[in-house]
């Protein structure tokens, strides 16, 4: 659990889809300088699907799109990311766009926002495709493929449409044919359901589920919705303040969480399994990493914080099936 492996240990690094170790981001230099992410480390193994969950603004988004290499312009990124074998960060402008055609792909939050509007569906699907060399032919076939395994109906007819005539959620299947088209190791989904309805939601998830299994692909899934995170995660990462704070097995993390953020996220989320309980609001508003507290990030916001909180930033340390950044993990789930 969060531990970093020796940068030497090439064998090990190879069984990740994903392996990401200390990483920190900085926006800017000398005294106006602003830390968005900070020692967050996590890896996705091959065929594994792991959860990344927390508020708005704690950093899910950016530690995905530091896997492709997607950093805010001006960012100086420290520490290691590393997908199927290649070193992301020190990675040039042609070894990320090989690395985004056939290692890894992103499945975004909103599918109007990352598909050309002004290009044909069958354009956007068999581009990846023509620039690895598969001949227009065999690239527009499988496009059409694609687009029947992920539930289009009229492949065909769907390649010549443009994306304004696809719903919101047969747009998201779109999206879906296209990052699966490479075949890829690694698969980021950035909130992929955020924006659908509950039914469509499930079909999504599902097929993202098919897909991941057919293939072996590890998938970093990224959500605010804690109950489908315990349903489909082998293991979750918790985030707050651009930090991971927890790290647990799907199911343990939710019926014994160790982290108090952790605790108060389950408590502020509606469940529809077990008994009826109040849902309780996180006290205080989220923070950033550049205006977190001294010492725990969360302490302004934790009703077991004290004195010691403020000290140093807490070490990840082993309670029950948690990795957790928290010095009295015992009160929290005892």
């Amino acid at each position: 659990m969060l531990d970093d492996k020796p940068a030497g240990e090439e064998a090990t690094t190879r069984r990740d889809a994903l392996d990401v170790a200390r990483l920190g981001l900085t926006l800017g230099a000398g005294d106006g300088a602003v830390p968005l992410l900070a020692d967050v480390t996590l890896r996705v193994g091959r065929g594994e699907t792991v959860g990344l969950v927390g508020e708005s603004g704690s950093g899910k988004s950016l530690t995905a799109r530091a896997a492709l290499g997607m950093v805010p312009r001006g960012a100086r990124a420290t520490g290691r990311v590393t997908v199927s074998g290649v070193d992301v960060l020190a990675a040039g402008r042609r070894a990320l766009r090989d690395l985004r055609r056939t290692r890894a792909s992103m499945v975004f939050q909103d599918p109007r926002a990352s598909i050309n509007p002004v290009r044909r569906v069958g354009d956007y699907l068999t581009e990846g495709l023509r620039a690895r060399g598969t001949p227009a032919g065999a690239a527009a076939e499988r496009a059409r493929e694609l687009l029947g395994q992920v539930g289009i109906a009229d492949p065909a007819g769907a390649m010549r449409r443009f994306p304004h005539q696809f719903s919101g959620g047969m747009l998201q299947r779109v999206m879906i044919a296209g990052a699966l088209s490479t075949e890829p190791e690694l698969l980021l989904a950035d909130e992929p359901t955020t924006a659908l309805d509950v039914t469509t939601q499930a079909e999504v998830v599902a097929l993202l589920k098919e897909m991941q299994r057919a293939r072996g692909t590890g998938m970093l899934f990224v959500t605010h919705d804690l109950d489908l995170a315990a349903a489909i995660c082998d293991r979750v990462y918790v985030m707050y303040a651009g930090r991971i704070v927890e790290e647990a097995p799907g199911r343990a993390l939710f019926t014994a969480p160790a982290h108090p953020y952790t605790r108060a996220l389950l408590e502020a989320s509606p469940s529809a399994h077990g008994d009826r309980v109040a849902i309780k609001a996180v006290a205080g508003r989220p923070r950033a990493l550049a205006e977190s507290p001294s010492g725990c990030s969360f302490r302004d916001r934790c009703p077991l914080a004290d004195d010691r909180c403020a000290e140093a930033v807490p070490a990840h340390r082993t309670h029950r099936a948690s990795a957790v950044a928290c010095l009295r993990p015992e009160l929290v789930s005892p």
